[in-house]
């Protein structure tokens, strides 16, 4: 079909025949059209601004063969703006084809599609697979709560360990002496964490000592942080000063979940830290998950990527990740809509663990909504 001066290691480029002989293009439309190995037919073409027979006429063809067709075939026009009244008119004739307007938007909305039809079209009834145990845990957890917004520090990673989520040694310390004691237990470096279940963002108030590498330095964070948070206006409730192994981690990521109004528990996934704003590196999927699951929405993500071992850099325990990814969703699954969200930032994975080294879990009662409106 394709004359002399056709490109032949391009098969989809008609070359200079197409030009010479415009059933040439229309074949070769055809062709893309009737091929089973081909998925979706994009045209680079310009409609009409004005009456014009020919190129109507192959339009009209192109829809018919569009209607009986088993894949979409989409005609995209350069020209973001500009369509005159009489070619849209012509699109609304041509129910069979879509009309996109600008090659960016064009090909992000194609690739929207592409995503789309690879999801499952029936959604299996996957059950929580937590362990009695877990459960008894969470009852426990939610009715100590007494009606507070969240449930602090403590009583959260008791909870996410229940659900086998790993989490960083640690214990809490209700003076400088006793803190100094556990950090030694522990083995520095140490980190210091103000615990309040009227605390939800730590950092914020200098909450959060890190590095701490000897006694010293532990007794003046655990003073230090005590004064800040006497400081307060609010007066919010101290428990303690909580001391915690500091992770080497060779990247840091986020694990959550939330109660969504319409698609009920959802856990996400991403790059985490203090580059959580800056890179939006998150994916989310829908609880619970089995750890086939988990693992495809970790590959969704460049943290996934990195995870695998990128640039020469040794593979990350992937295998922590995804523990922690099945145990949120179990514990969303269970709790019903007990529980607003879970916000585990930073999750440090390194090549042999990964722990859960922050966690806020937010319930879903009425001093938590109050809390949220200011």
């Amino acid at each position: 079909m394709l004359g002399p001066g056709s490109i032949v290691g391009n098969p989809l480029d008609a070359g200079f025949a197409a030009v010479v002989d415009p059933s040439v293009y229309m074949s070769s439309i055809k062709i893309m059209i009737d091929d089973p190995d081909t998925d979706i037919v994009i045209i680079d073409a310009e409609l009409p601004k004005a009456p014009h027979e020919l190129r109507e006429r192959n339009l009209r063809i192109v829809n018919e063969m569009a209607g009986a067709a088993s894949k979409p075939v989409v005609y995209i026009s350069a020209m973001s703006i500009g369509f005159t009244e009489f070619t849209k008119g012509l699109r609304k004739s041509l129910p069979n084809i879509a009309v996109m307007q600008g090659l960016d938007r064009a090909v992000g909305a194609i690739k929207s599609l592409i995503e789309y039809s690879s999801l499952r079209k029936e959604v299996p009834d996957v059950k929580s697979s937590s362990k009695a145990s877990a459960r008894a845990v969470l009852e426990k957890a939610l009715k100590n709560a007494n009606g507070a917004a969240a449930l602090d520090e403590v009583a959260s990673k008791k909870l996410l360990k229940a659900y086998g989520i790993p989490v960083s040694k640690e214990e809490i310390a209700q003076t400088a002496a006793e803190a100094v004691k556990i950090a030694k237990k522990i083995g520095f470096p140490v980190v210091a964490k103000v615990v309040s279940a009227d605390i939800l963002h730590k950092s914020d108030i200098g909450g959060v000592v890190l590095n701490l590498n000897s006694a010293a330095d532990v007794k003046k964070a655990f003073n230090d942080i005590t004064a800040r948070v006497k400081k307060i206006k609010s007066k919010p409730k101290l428990e303690g000063i909580l001391i915690a192994q500091q992770v080497k981690a060779d990247l840091e990521l986020v694990v959550g979940a939330s109660l969504d109004a319409e698609m009920g528990p959802v856990v996400l996934f991403g790059t985490g830290g203090v580059d959580i704003e800056l890179m939006k590196d998150v994916a989310l999927a829908g609880a619970p998950l089995d750890e086939d699951e988990a693992k495809q929405l970790i590959a969704k993500t460049k943290a996934g990527v990195k995870m695998k071992g990128y640039r020469g850099k040794p593979a990350l325990h992937e295998a922590s990740a995804v523990k922690a990814l099945v145990g949120l969703s179990n514990l969303m699954a269970d709790a019903g809509s007990r529980i607003a969200s879970i916000d585990v930032n930073p999750f440090l994975i390194n090549s042999k663990v990964g722990v859960a080294v922050d966690g806020l879990i937010v319930l879903n009662n009425a001093a938590a909504n109050k809390a949220a409106k200011h």
